[in-house]
């Protein structure tokens, strides 16, 4: 289902005229020079394609198409690198002298031209770039042998004249000897257009991948189209799943014979024509290729699009997902700072959806900017060696994983600072569980995983990620707007799936006075409490956060009696005594007895108690000095 959504996708693309996409039989690839020729074949200059930065990145070009490169000599057509090109390779000078100047060794080559040398590498032409200029010479002539045009006359020409050897002594290779040895695609040019563009190369080579120009016998069914065709021995690669190989790591693969049946080894296990194999990788590249469509959870890479042109969709699925801009201090994706320039329109447009969602109304084309049932589909990718793995494959209309992630954003809700996210990242809620001063700063795949399974099915969070919060509250004693939103989060969604004795009107926003719960009243009064010591002594190092928080909200009942016993020294010493008396006679209303302990979700609303009363607290001292301004 994947792979077919994956190759109606490629349709899609294929079909807009604003989108730059590769067409069957050519791939997306990165090219440094374009070598020019004469009529006669003579490599007249040498183009060079890079960008004119302090580093200079090659261009990407649509080339015909350059499968994967396995073991052995494969060359590729009107596009390749020097030692295909050329018949020249580079070697870094201890492997040169290991292969090369050691004739006893198993590999050893020593039949070998030097070009040129240094302290480092060596550049020299071998038998072995001899065979891959021949393969090249040889693969380009059995597929333009038989055209009449001037290009290809004028390449084969080159070709079945260049010597290897004459490498290092031509004066335009000489000029750019150590880029083009780099490792870089050449092309080819012809009086001033590149040889893979010309219409009649591009009408032969077209003829010739419909043909089946490799020749493979192998036709079946197609498992994505159910059309009778040639099944693709070897996927391409898939390019930019974090973690993955830079080379790219492949979806559909096989290598082992446990893994092989009736005979069929590779990805004739999985029969997919050679088109549906390059649709779906095409589509793949492509969207991994463009930031839009997706983002980094963990090591988890969710890559999402709409079954539609444009990216109106994957651009609010973005906000949804991350509601901040890149930070101006800190262009990293893996570090996300409170501190992002807002894009205002897009966060009035998430706070109309959200207040749609919180009524219970219907999402509106008019309002997300897009059909609300356009299909939606969400691929979890990590990597697995050379291999990549499915963690999740989510599909729905898009109105629906709109309203889901709302409700995500309404659950978390909760009264903050002024300096405090409105919206919290996926990424920045998931850091919350890693402590700061830890060497290993890496989010846990699971949780990263859990918890994006539970947004987009709109299930109760996962208690792991819930334990992890309050782990990280009691370890540092702190609680901040992130933390205490997912905990009134978490509470909520077991109240609504029936699995608390909890009641939604407990979980509030912010501070609910009239909240009958023994653990929450508890919570307020520690904030109490230790209001009192900080107002009467400032400038104490150790207060009853540092010593008392963790045992406070596991085991009240052997904390709270010493608590309140030590707040009479505090309240003696105050100037508001009689005003903190009744703070504390406030918050114990309702309480009989204190518990000799707190469960998992008795600490949750231990901590929003104390969490929504250091709130109130905060906002009555901004009240004061915006009257007193």
């Amino acid at each position: 289902m994947t792979i077919r959504a994956l190759c109606r996708y490629y349709d899609i693309l294929a079909e807009d005229e604003d989108v730059a996409i590769s067409r069957p039989g050519y791939s997306s690839e990165k090219v440094s020079f374009a070598l020019v020729l004469s009529p006669d074949g003579e490599l007249s200059y040498i183009v060079d394609l890079r960008s004119d930065e302090k580093k200079p990145r090659p261009r990407a070009m649509d080339v015909p198409l350059q499968a994967t490169r396995a073991a052995g000599i494969a060359p590729y057509v009107l596009c390749d690198n020097a030692k295909y090109v050329f018949g020249v390779e580079k070697f870094k000078r201890s492997v040169f002298e290991k292969k090369f100047l050691n004739p006893s060794g198993k590999d050893a080559a020593p039949d070998y031209t030097m070009l040129a040398e240094s302290e480092k590498e060596v550049a020299l032409v071998h038998q072995r770039s001899r065979d891959c200029f021949e393969a090249f010479r040889a693969r380009q002539h059995e597929i333009f042998d038989g055209l009449e045009d001037p290009g290809a006359r004028a390449l084969l020409a080159f070709l079945d004249t260049w010597n290897p050897e004459d490498f290092g002594k031509h004066p335009k290779t000489v000029e750019y000897m150590d880029d083009l040895l780099a490792g870089g695609n050449c092309i080819f040019e012809y009086e001033g257009i590149f040889l893979h563009r010309k219409p009649s190369l591009m009408k032969v080579w077209e003829h010739y991948c419909s043909s089946n120009g490799d020749g493979d016998p192998f036709t079946v069914q197609c498992l994505v189209s159910g059309q009778m065709a040639s099944v693709a021995r070897v996927h391409n690669k898939i390019v930019g799943v974090a973690g993955a190989h830079t080379a790219g790591a492949s979806l559909v693969s096989f290598n082992d014979d446990s893994f092989c049946s009736y005979g069929k080894k590779q990805s004739f296990n999985a029969p997919i024509s050679e088109l549906s194999m390059f649709k779906y990788t095409t589509a793949l590249n492509y969207l991994l290729s463009h930031r839009e469509y997706w983002q980094r959870i963990a090591d988890t890479t969710i890559v999402y699009w709409a079954e539609t042109s444009g990216t109106v969709c994957e651009d609010l699925a973005t906000f949804f997902f991350d509601p901040r801009e890149e930070a101006e201090n800190d262009s990293s994706e893996e570090s996300p700072d409170p501190a992002r320039v807002q894009d205002h329109h897009m966060i009035e447009l998430m706070g109309d959806i959200l207040d749609k969602v919180r009524k219970g109304q219907k999402i509106h084309t008019a309002d997300i900017g897009a059909d609300p049932e356009t299909d939606f589909y969400m691929l979890g990718l990590a990597p697995n060696n050379a291999r990549l793995v499915v963690r999740f494959w989510h599909v729905d209309s898009f109105g629906n994983f709109i309203a889901r992630a709302a409700c995500h954003h309404l659950d978390m809700e909760i009264v903050r600072g002024n300096y405090d996210p409105r919206y919290v990242s996926l990424f920045w809620l998931l850091k919350e569980t890693v402590a700061p001063n830890s060497d290993n700063k890496a989010i846990s795949p699971l949780l990263g995983d859990l918890v994006m399974r539970s947004i987009l099915n709109g299930t109760p969070y996962p208690v792991q990620m819930y334990n992890a919060i309050l782990s990280r509250v009691k370890v540092e004693r702190s609680i901040n707007s992130v933390r205490a939103g997912f905990i009134k989060a978490y509470l909520l969604r077991l109240v609504r799936a029936g699995s608390t004795n909890l009641q939604k009107d407990m979980i509030t926003v912010s501070l609910n006075k009239e909240n009958p719960n023994v653990p929450y009243r508890l919570g307020r009064l520690f904030a109490v409490l230790e209001r009192v010591q900080t107002d009467t002594n400032r400038e104490m190092k150790s207060t009853i956060n540092s010593k008392y928080f963790g045992s406070a909200s596991t085991t009240p009942a052997v904390v709270f009696p010493v608590l309140l016993k030590l707040a009479q020294h505090h309240i003696a010493k105050s100037d508001w005594g009689f005003k903190v008396r009744q703070d504390i006679e406030e918050t114990l209303v309702g309480v009989d007895e204190f518990p000799a302990y707190l469960s998992l979700e008795e600490q949750g609303m231990f901590m929003l108690g104390y969490y929504h009363q250091r709130r109130a607290f905060f906002e009555k001292k901004e009240e004061v000095a915006s009257e007193d301004e």
